[in-house]
């Protein structure tokens, strides 16, 4: 299978996302394009060390590379200061200059975090992501935003308070380590993968619906060919990114679901991942849709099923308070002067932002999706 390369065209920083099967075996020789052979940091979510870790420094030394490798544990709360700090350490004692690139093997949270560090280290050092995870690959390391948590006034976690955008020099994507990731850590992927049909096409719903079978078993001329679901998700992913790189305008329709989903994962006890929590955050956000007028009760269930389909959550798997959900929504980063700011669909394949939405009308979607209302017990 040939691979795809889909470019970013930025104004300062421009680089390729590379999606091919067994990718992985060439990153060294891809980096020293980038770098030139010299001092490098591998950091590696420690759970694949010993499988993808070793291929990617194998590769690395094969191309000329002195790589330092450190471990990194793949959870929320380790993706924090103490642990750039851990980042810093290695570099400083790898030697790694401002030329010196940093690789980051993992998902979502070893690409925030170690994104963070070389965003920060020396001003900031080249940073290649080799996600190694769906929701990664289709939307964590492309697009430039790195950071870590940090714990609010009340004692809760503030999900990505800390961070910086530092765009990659690439983006090497192998759909292959697929084939060793968690069943539950997949599904997540595709909760992402369905926020890309309702913000920007509609057919992906259709594509998602044909192929469920397929993609869940891996099949990789689904996944990763031209026209796959990888390949569709990182090209509506690249063209936000290029008409707004940092978030100041059109680039915040890719926060459907997330307002709600990082308070439900700011909710340690519910042991929820991001995706699962992107997923509920869509049902809530379709819900507020609907009870504002913006879709109809078909379109609204049309969203619930594609989610369903995939044994994504739709709702909190045990009762918070939905004031407690609703404080934690306003400490969310993509709050505006004390307002929080919602992604709502309009209809399948558009999606409206929008700081007018009535608390009680939140409230109502936070109950729908399991919260509890007082004095509703």
């Amino acid at each position: 299978m040939t691979g795809t390369t889909i470019h970013v065209s930025l104004a300062d920083a421009a680089y390729d996302v590379m999606i091919e099967p067994g990718l992985l075996r060439r990153l060294g020789s891809i980096v020293a394009q980038i770098a030139g052979p010299t001092k490098a940091l591998l950091a590696v979510d420690e759970r694949i060390t010993s499988g993808h870790g070793l291929v990617a420094q194998r590769s690395l030394h094969e191309a000329g590379f002195t790589t330092t490798t450190i471990q990194l544990a793949a959870r929320e709360l380790e993706k924090s200061l103490p642990t750039a700090q851990r980042l810093y350490e290695a570099m400083l004692g790898g030697g790694l200059d401002r030329s010196s690139p940093v690789v980051a093997l993992g998902g979502g949270i070893i690409g925030d975090t170690v994104g963070f560090a070389a965003a920060t280290y020396l001003r900031g050092v080249p940073l290649i992501q080799v996600p190694t995870t769906l929701l990664a690959m289709v939307d964590a390391a492309i697009g430039g935003k790195t950071a870590v948590n940090f714990t609010l006034p009340d004692g809760g976690l503030g999900k990505n308070i800390v961070g910086a955008y530092w765009q990659p020099k690439a983006v090497v994507i192998d759909p292959k380590m697929l084939g060793t990731l968690d069943p539950r850590d997949f599904r997540c992927g595709l909760a992402e993968c369905v926020k890309y049909a309702l913000v920007a096409d509609a057919s992906l719903l259709d594509f998602l619906a044909d192929h469920a079978e397929a993609i869940q078993r891996l099949d990789m001329d689904t996944l990763a060919r031209r026209g796959g679901l990888i390949e569709r998700c990182v090209r509506i992913k690249a063209a936000i990114v290029e008409q707004d790189e940092r978030e100041a305008g059109p680039r915040a329709v890719l926060n459907l679901g997330h307002t709600f989903a990082h308070a439900i994962e700011a909710q340690q006890e519910l042991d929820v991942l991001h995706g699962e929590a992107v997923s509920i955050g869509l049902v809530a956000a379709a819900d507020c849709a609907l009870r504002t007028g913006r879709i109809d009760a078909a379109q609204q269930q049309r969203i619930t099923k594609a989610l369903q389909r995939f044994g994504l959550p739709l709702c909190l798997p045990r009762p918070v308070n939905a004031d407690q959900l609703m404080r934690a929504m306003r400490y969310d980063k993509k709050a505006l002067r004390g307002r929080m700011r919602l992604v709502l669909p309009v209809g399948l394949g558009a999606v409206e932002i929008t700081d007018n939405v009535p608390a009680d009308v939140v409230q109502s979607a936070w109950s729908h999706v399991g919260a509890v209302l007082v004095g509703s017990r």
